[in-house]
């Protein structure tokens, strides 16, 4: 499948960086910090004040207190936060930057693209009837000098409409972690992960699943166990004496992804493989015998590791922006990659770790029969339904009553997005 140059380019990860040793950053770090005999010590997260020279960090301390006030008060960007925090605050301001903002973005793809298919207009307040606050951000917003403020034609290029991965179902950071090893210390490494699935309708394409951050002292391990995946929500099958499927249970709520994955998991990091452990016979080494059993031009660099519980980030060597790979679940794919590595700051949470910053809201199958809500059962082999398998709601099934004349229908309970979405 070829894709189209919107899609490659939201499809693409990197450029990958020259390699980093975590446990070099933090050794770095702390000379930093520490200092030498050619150069005195440097707070990482200080003031930008810390790395001015010895003379002028002088001429500060030589003002009064009122002129230092001043220059604080003049350098102050409070007001421009506050005006901000008004406006999302309140939704008739709100509401009035965003049909400003959709009128603007009509306008510019009208005159940069002409021959494209028409949008929906927006439609603007009427001045006449707006309210005095409304007024006073439009003529505010009017009165603004700055010639980079408004947006013309040449940025028609730039805009795109939101998309699903630009969704956040969190509102506050989810802490995942628990006990001891969710608890940073002053000198900890932050480590900031992106999960990446593939699309269902292209499986070329990767989308961006969740963020989550991670201290370099946690493991491999607690990565995979915050990754939310709907997979770790499949229901259980029952099956009769003959080995015969005759029904599907609600998946066990008490584990995480390691528990309900359903058979063993393994992440690929610079072409080693870290399996779970939990057997002798681990998804590391299947990888491994599977791609031996290839032809010998076609073998990867592939080479088993230790255990992914086992495995400290701070003992990997990584590239930020590189993908990285995840097999769990039997053939459910992540991908992953590295934004960005940091000391911890002060205001940086304390315990939680590893944190979850973002999580993509899934895309629901609604209802085949009110087509209002979303489906929460698939029934196989009904043939009131005149299709198997069927997605339904709870109400409609409830509704279609039971099955007659001893037809042997399936109901599969469909995956309620709660393991790693709302619970830990």
């Amino acid at each position: 499948m070829s894709l189209a140059p919107a899609q490659a380019h939201e499809a693409y990860i990197g450029p990958s960086s020259e390699p980093i040793q975590l446990s070099a950053f933090l050794d770095s770090a702390r000379h930093v910090e520490a200092g030498t005999e050619e150069r005195r010590p440097l707070p990482v997260f200080a003031q930008s004040s810390a790395a001015l020279p010895t003379e002028a960090r002088e001429v500060w301390t030589c003002l009064s207190a009122d002129e230092q006030e001043s220059i604080k008060a003049e350098c102050r960007v409070d007001d421009l936060r506050t005006m901000l925090e008004d406006t999302i605050h309140d939704p008739r301001l709100m509401g009035h930057v965003t049909r400003t903002h959709e009128a603007s973005v009509y306008a510019i793809y009208e005159t940069a693209e002409p021959t494209k298919r028409k949008r929906k207009r927006p439609t603007p307040a009427d001045p006449a009837h707006e309210i005095p606050e409304v007024t006073a951000l439009r003529e505010k917003h009017e009165a603004i000098k700055l010639k980079c403020w408004p947006l013309t034609m040449h940025a028609a290029p730039f805009i795109r409409p939101p998309r699903q991965p630009d969704h956040n179902t969190l509102i506050y950071v989810k802490q995942v972690g628990t006990g001891p090893t969710s608890e940073a210390n002053s000198e900890d490494v932050l480590v900031f992960v992106t999960i990446y699935t593939r699309v269902s309708w292209g499986q070329k394409i990767p989308t961006r699943a969740s963020q989550h951050v991670l201290l370099a002292s946690q493991t491999l391990g607690d990565l995979f166990e915050a990754i939310p995946c709907a997979s770790n929500e499949l229901p259980e099958e029952i099956r009769d004496e003959s080995g015969k499927i005759t029904g599907f249970t609600a998946p066990r709520r008490d584990g995480d992804m390691e528990v309900d994955g359903g058979g063993g998991a393994v992440i690929c990091i610079e072409d080693v493989l870290y399996g779970d452990g939990q057997s002798q016979d681990d998804y590391a080494d299947k990888v491994v015998r599977l791609v031996q059993s290839l032809p010998e031009s076609k073998r990867g660099k592939l080479a088993k590791g230790p255990s992914m519980h086992d495995t400290k980030l701070s003992s990997l060597t990584i590239r930020l922006h590189e993908p990285y790979w995840i097999l769990h679940a039997g053939n459910c794919e992540h991908f992953f990659s590295i934004s960005s590595v940091r000391l911890r700051h002060p205001s940086d949470p304390q315990a939680g770790y590893p944190l979850t910053t973002q999580i993509t809201p899934p895309l629901l199958d609604f209802c085949r029969v009110c087509t209002k809500v979303p489906a929460v059962y698939s029934i196989v082999g009904d043939i009131r339904l005149g299709e198997s398998p069927f997605l339904i709601c709870a109400p409609c099934w409830r509704g279609m009553g039971e099955p007659k004349d001893g037809a042997e229908v399936l109901v599969v309970p469909l995956p309620k997005h709660e393991l790693g979405w709302t619970t830990g």
